[in-house]
């Protein structure tokens, strides 16, 4: 009698464990109307729906909870269980996702699509399980390009001296280097400050960022470099996710990719909305000349020689992929 007891209150204990509510703490350094945020709603809402309110997805944007320099540790940690990330912060622990940076490795956001949404990109998510991590799905990031306060860049040489914000990275000093600026690492927060105080001469961001933060209002020269397409990543902790019943994480993992969706559609029109706002506020849109860009783009490609010989492979495996 006392062991059918205990199977039976183990039993409950199971079924009770894997029905509790679960509030999962969801982490964005940017402000509530961008498109990652947005997106991060968007799959709040599915999973809330999809477990019958088994788990809510608490999200915390703005960099309440931590900005993205320290956001990965603090996801390996668990004090907090899921975040959008950049590409060259995801870079500083796994290694391999340092190729995605290379400049112009896509030729178009198509060309990045098809290599996200393939066998290669799938590659890259699995990658992450080694750690403490899961990495869900791709969110869209449009691509970076150049802009400055005092003049404007229209040529290689333009940049020779220049002290400019760039995401902190290997990638980004070896660029830096090659194309003979200083590299000014700031955290995304302090960039605005150093603009207007004439601390750095520019930075490099796509234009839904340099719009939403207001770089437009005091760095009125963007240059049209397009020279990286860095995508971002939703990622979850294995700790977070160990929380929940099977069907539950497949429901999580679901529901990512429904928002990845999502966020790309929204972001294709932010964007849009972005550059419009620029060019309304004051913004000179320079296109460098067609000589100029292609000798910064072979001066860019240059970089591969700082990748192994497997990294080259893969780099050569993404340029094909059309």
């Amino acid at each position: 009698m006392k062991k059918i007891f205990l199977m039976l209150a183990v039993c409950f204990f199971i079924t009770t464990t894997a029905n509790a509510a679960v509030t999962l703490n969801y982490a964005d350094n940017q402000s509530e109307e961008y498109p990652t945020v947005e997106a991060a709603q968007k799959f709040a809402q599915i999973v809330k729906e999809k477990t019958q309110g088994r788990v809510t997805v608490f999200i915390q944007p703005g960099a309440k909870l931590a900005n993205e320099e320290i956001v990965l540790k603090q996801l390996e940690f668990g004090t907090i269980d899921i975040t959008r990330i950049s590409v060259p912060y995801f870079a500083n622990t796994f290694a391999e996702f340092k190729v995605l940076q290379m400049p112009y490795i896509f030729d178009s956001e198509e060309h990045m699509h098809k290599v996200l949404d393939g066998a290669i990109g799938a590659r890259f998510l699995k990658l992450t399980e080694k750690e403490k991590v899961v990495a869900l799905c791709w969110f869209d990031a449009g691509a970076r390009s150049f802009y400055t306060t005092k003049k404007p860049i229209k040529t290689v040489n333009d940049f020779k001296q220049l002290r400019l914000r760039v995401q902190p990275s290997d990638v980004t000093v070896a660029m830096a280097k090659i194309l003979g600026f200083t590299p000014v690492p700031l955290a995304y927060g302090e960039v605005y400050e150093a603009l207007a105080s004439k601390e750095v001469d520019g930075a490099e961001n796509n234009f839904s960022s340099y719009v939403s933060v207001m770089h437009n209002n005091v760095a009125k020269y963007l240059t049209l470099t397009e020279h990286m397409r860095q995508p971002e990543l939703v990622v979850i902790s294995k700790s977070a996710l160990n929380k929940l019943s099977p069907a539950d994480q497949k429901i999580i993992k679901e529901a990512a990719k429904e928002a990845a969706k999502y966020e790309r559609k929204i972001w294709a029109q932010f964007e849009s909305d972005a550059r419009k706002e620029a060019v309304k506020t004051g913004t000179k849109i320079i296109e460098m000349a067609p000589a100029e860009l292609a000798k910064l783009k072979a001066a860019l490609r240059g970089m591969e020689k700082n990748y192994t010989p497997e990294e080259q492979k893969m780099i050569e495996e993404i340029r094909n992929a059309k």
